[in-house]
C-alpha cells in the first residue's frame, strides 16, 4: 500500500477513536440516573444525598443527578421516554402516577418489596403509602409531602381581638375574621387584606362536595352545583367582600404580601414556612387547619420515588430507592425544612415538630391535616395533566371576573373543553405500516439502477456485433 494512503488511513482511524471516546466519555450507561426537580436548595440537598450514597455504598454504577424546572419536568420525562431516553429512578408528584402507570413507564414494586427481607413499609405514614398503590399494586414509595395549612399573623389577630384559627373554623368563620382584618386607608385604598385562598380553589370544590374529575378520573364533572358554589365563594371574597384580590391582579404576589405584613391569612404549604418566619418577627406567624366547607377535607401534595420499567439496572435502582426513603435519607429531607419526611418516626419526632427553621410554629398541624386531605392540586388521572386543569380553571374564573359568564356557565364550558381533551387523548390511532424505509429503498433503486441500466444499454449498442 502506498505510504501516503497508509498515513491517511491511520489519521482517519485515530480521529474516529478520539471522536468516539469524547462522545462516550459521559455515557449514561455508566451511571444510575436519578431524575428530579426543585429549587436550588432542594437540588443541593439531593446532590449531598447522592454524594454520600456513592461514597459509602460504592455502587457498580454511580448515581448521577438529572434535574430540570418543575413546570417542564413531567413533559421532559415523557418526551425522553418517547425518544428512548429515560432515567432509572424517577421522582414524581403523586398526581402524575396514574399517567406514568397507564403508559407503562414505571415498574411494579410489589415483587421488590415482598422479596426483600431487609425492607419494610411499616414506618411510612399510612396515607402516603396508600397513595402509592394503583389497582392493588405498589408503583412507588413515598418520599416527602406537605399538607396545606392556613398561615396567620398573630399580631393582626391580637390587635383586632379575634381568637386564633382552629379546627372548628368554617368558610363563614374565615370570612367574618377576614372582614375585620382587612384595613382601608383614608383614601379608601386597601392597605392590608384579610385572606388569600387562590392556591386551594380545587380543594374548596372538594370541601363543598364537588369534584373536578369523576372517581375513575376519565371525565370532567366540574359543572356541578357544588363546584359552582365553591368557586362563587372564592370569587365573592374579592369581588363582593373585598377581603382579598383576584387572580387578574398579577402584580400582587402572595408570599410577598404575607411576608411584608400586608396580608393576615394565606393558604399555603410547608415550603413557605421558613421564608415567612425569616421575614416576620419571631413568634408572629403560626399555622392552623384549613377552614372547612360542607365537608372536612384538607389538601396534600405527595412526592414519590419510582423505578423505570425499562431500566437495565433495576436491582441497583431498588437499592438506591431504598436509600432515598431510609432513615438516613429522610433525615436529609428533614434538614432542608421545605417538605416533611414520609418516614413516620422522623415526621413525628422533635426533629420536625420543633424544626430549627420553625421552632415556634405549630408544626403538628401539618401532620394532623394529613388523614383528611385530598390530592393537591388536582387528582389528574392518565388523560389530563395538572397544568391543563390549572390553566382551564384559571380561564373559567377569569371569564367570571371579566363579566363574560356566570360561574355555572363558565364551569360548564370548562367541563366541555376538558372532556374534549380527554376524548382526543383516549383515542388510540390505528397502527399503520411505516413505509419510509421502503420508499427510500425504491428511490435508491431508481436513482442508481436506472442510470446503470442506461449505461449498460448504451455500451451494448456501441459495441461491434461479433457476428459481423
Amino acid at each position: 500500500m502506498p505510504r501516503p494512503l497508509l498515513l491517511a488511513l491511520g489519521a482517519i482511524v485515530a480521529a474516529t477513536a478520539i471522536l468516539w471516546f469524547s462522545l462516550t466519555a459521559d455515557d449514561a450507561s455508566r451511571y444510575l440516573v436519578f431524575a428530579t426537580w426543585g429549587t436550588p436548595a432542594e437540588i443541593g440537598s439531593f446532590q449531598r444525598l447522592i454524594d454520600r450514597y456513592n461514597a459509602t455504598r460504592h455502587p457498580e454504577h454511580p448515581v448521577k443527578l438529572s434535574h430540570s424546572e418543575q413546570y417542564q419536568y413531567t413533559e421532559r420525562l415523557l418526551v425522553g421516554a418517547a425518544a428512548g431516553s429515560f432515567p432509572d429512578v424517577i421522582h414524581l408528584d403523586r398526581g402524575n402516577l396514574p399517567l406514568f402507570v397507564e403508559k407503562g413507564l414505571i415498574e411494579n414494586l410489589t415483587p421488590f418489596i415482598a422479596g426483600d427481607p431487609r425492607f419494610s413499609t411499616r414506618d411510612f405514614l399510612p396515607p402516603l403509602l396508600a397513595a402509592c398503590a394503583i389497582g392493588g399494586r405498589t408503583f412507588a414509595l413515598p418520599h416527602n409531602f406537605s399538607t396545606l395549612v392556613l398561615y396567620y399573623n398573630k399580631e393582626h389577630f391580637d390587635a383586632e381581638g379575634i381568637p386564633y384559627p382552629d379546627s372548628t373554623w368554617t368558610w363563614d368563620t374565615l370570612l367574618a375574621a377576614a372582614q375585620r382584618l382587612t384595613r382601608v386607608d383614608a383614601d379608601g385604598r386597601i392597605v392590608r387584606y384579610g385572606c388569600h385562598l387562590q392556591i386551594i380553589y380545587s380543594t374548596l370544590i372538594e370541601q363543598n362536595g364537588g369534584r373536578i374529575l369523576n372517581e375513575r378520573l376519565d371525565s370532567c364533572v366540574i359543572g356541578s352545583p357544588e363546584a359552582a358554589g365553591a368557586i362563587q365563594f372564592a370569587v365573592d371574597l374579592s369581588e363582593k367582600y373585598h377581603v382579598t384580590w383576584n387572580m387578574l391582579a398579577q402584580n400582587l404576589l402572595w408570599d410577598d404580601m404575607m411576608a411584608g405584613g400586608r396580608l393576615s391569612m394565606i393558604a399555603n404549604g410547608r415550603w413557605a414556612a421558613a421564608w415567612y418566619m425569616r421575614s416576620l418577627p419571631a413568634g408572629v406567624l403560626d399555622v392552623a387547619p384549613l377552614p372547612r366547607g360542607r365537608m372536612k377535607k384538607g389538601a396534600a401534595t405527595v412526592h414519590v420515588m419510582s423505578i423505570a420499567a425499562k431500566s437495565g439496572k433495576k436491582m441497583e435502582a431498588w437499592e438506591f430507592l431504598k436509600y432515598l426513603v431510609s432513615e438516613e435519607g429522610q433525615q436529609i429531607v428533614n434538614e432542608d425544612g421545605a417538605s416533611i419526611p414520609a418516614f413516620g418516626p422522623i415526621a413525628r419526632s422533635d426533629a420536625f415538630l420543633h424544626h430549627h427553621t420553625t421552632p415556634l410554629m405549630s408544626n403538628h398541624v401539618f401532620l394532623d391535616e394529613l388523614p383528611s386531605s385530598v390530592t393537591w392540586p388536582y387528582e389528574q388521572g392518565p388523560y389530563v395533566s395538572a397544568y391543563t386543569l390549572q390553566s382551564q380553571l384559571e380561564l373559567a374564573v377569569g371569564r367570571v371576573l371579566l363579566g363574560r359568564a356566570t360561574v355555572s356557565r363558565s364551569l360548564k364550558m370548562m367541563e366541555n373543553e376538558v372532556n374534549r381533551i380527554i376524548r382526543v387523548r383516549r383515542e388510540v390511532p390505528s397502527p399503520r405500516p411505516f413505509v419510509g424505509s421502503v420508499a427510500f429503498l425504491l428511490a435508491v433503486c431508481i436513482l442508481v439502477l436506472v442510470p446503470l441500466a442506461f449505461i449498460a444499454y448504451r455500451r451494448k449498442r456501441s459495441s461491434p456485433d461479433p457476428a459481423v
